[in-house]
């Protein structure tokens, strides 16, 4: 998981960076970053099921060979001025076909623990070890702009690819057993009528803008300060501090309900992207901004995690982590596309102002919303699934 992690913190940003020096437009790499967030979502959705009927193993060989052959193609036909409809059709492929390695880790972990506060710490530490790999990504963008350019990075990423994917076929196990690759099951009707699971969708969907707004306008903001290199940086610095975040978060039991909690995060990650956008005008401080802004923001994702196992069915963890994950992953990607959209209106520093807005109103929304959420974990205490 860590391995197929590290691109994930490299490519959208090797993505805007790439087709930004070969087309000379943020709005065009922006676009494309789009098609591969969307690709990437429509990959989940279709790689989860699939995991269920077939196993995991012959799900991430295809998918992984794929997406390194996709990423090796975006870049030699945009580094050699290939058509551009080519260089996106790429980037879509590769998005479709990132192998969903972390998807199947936390479907197991839910049940692998039977105790809550077990599997709340082990939701943590797939965070931390998830953020710990995607702080690196970003690093080693900046380091390929220093050495020649982004296209080192695009070959990094599938090499990464490429290597979690050999990897992944070496360890796992052909005749894993059901609690590690559950058989197929049909689709539990109740994952629709669960009030809960919408509104934890609604708050990732609102977050997930904000995201990709953020990650079209931090690359702009230090392109136009001459230091294009500090862009990864400023991502990795975020992903640091969700991996001391997440760590702080799970290393003991907090007060009060989840269905408290995740409100008041989201209310505070709100207030720190407002400190984001004051903080884009000195590019170097910005850095030591995001650290703050991931250490804040890390919770959030976590709860959303664990809150799963108390408003969906345990037979359709899988199922709703995948769903849970997609809606980030498009809402990102629609972040993404409205940046690039908006960037000639507003300047690159104002699409910084729109963020805040996003998670605001996810705060919000769980906030009144609240008791759908507990109401899900009553019901699901009573019928187990």
């Amino acid at each position: 998981m860590f391995l197929s992690a590290v691109p994930l913190g490299m490519l959208s940003l090797t993505i805007v960076l790439s087709v930004q020096e070969w087309t000379g437009t943020l709005s065009t790499a922006g676009s494309i970053s789009a098609l591969f967030g969307a690709g990437n979502a429509i990959g989940l959705s279709v790689q989860g099921p699939l995991m269920d009927r077939v196993g995991s193993r012959r799900v991430v060989i295809a998918a992984g060979g794929t997406c390194t052959a996709s990423l090796l193609g975006f870049g030699v036909a945009g580094a050699f001025g290939g058509p551009l409809w080519v260089v996106a059709v790429m980037a879509g492929v590769a998005g479709v076909s990132v192998p969903a390695i972390t998807t199947a880790v936390r479907a197991w972990l839910s049940h692998a623990f039977v105790d809550d506060t077990l599997r709340g710490t082990s939701y943590a530490l797939l965070s931390a070890l998830f953020q710990g790999a995607v702080t690196i990504g970003p690093v080693l963008v900046s380091l390929s702009l220093l050495l020649h350019g982004p296209e080192i990075a695009v070959g990094l990423g599938a090499l990464m690819i490429l290597s979690a994917t050999i990897v992944f076929a070496l360890v796992s196990d052909r005749q894993a057993p059901p609690a590690v690759i559950r058989p197929f099951v049909a689709p539990d009707a109740r994952v629709v009528r669960s009030p809960g699971l919408w509104t934890i969708f609604g708050a990732a969907a609102l977050e997930g803008l904000a995201v990709g707004v953020t990650a079209v306008a931090i690359p702009g903001v230090m392109t136009e300060a001459g230091i294009a290199a500090v862009a990864g940086v400023a991502f990795a610095a975020l992903a640091l501090g969700e991996v001391i975040g997440a760590l702080a978060f799970g290393a003991r039991t907090w007060p009060g309900r989840r269905s408290a909690q995740l409100p008041i995060v989201q209310a505070a990650v709100a207030v720190v992207a407002v400190l984001v956008h004051f903080a884009s005008a000195q590019p170097w401080l910005l850095v030591l901004v995001m650290v703050g802004a991931g250490v804040i923001g890390a919770p959030g994702s976590i709860l959303r995690s664990t809150m799963l196992d108390d408003v969906a069915p345990a037979s359709a963890i899988a199922r709703s982590f995948a769903l849970l994950v997609a809606i980030g992953l498009v809402s990102g990607a629609a972040g993404n596309a409205l940046a690039g959209q908006l960037v000639s209106h507003t300047g690159v520093r104002d699409l910084l102002l729109i963020p805040p807005i996003f998670i605001g109103l996810a705060a919000a929304l769980v906030t009144t919303r609240r008791s759908t959420l507990e109401a899900g974990q009553t019901a699901l205490q009573r019928d187990p699934g």
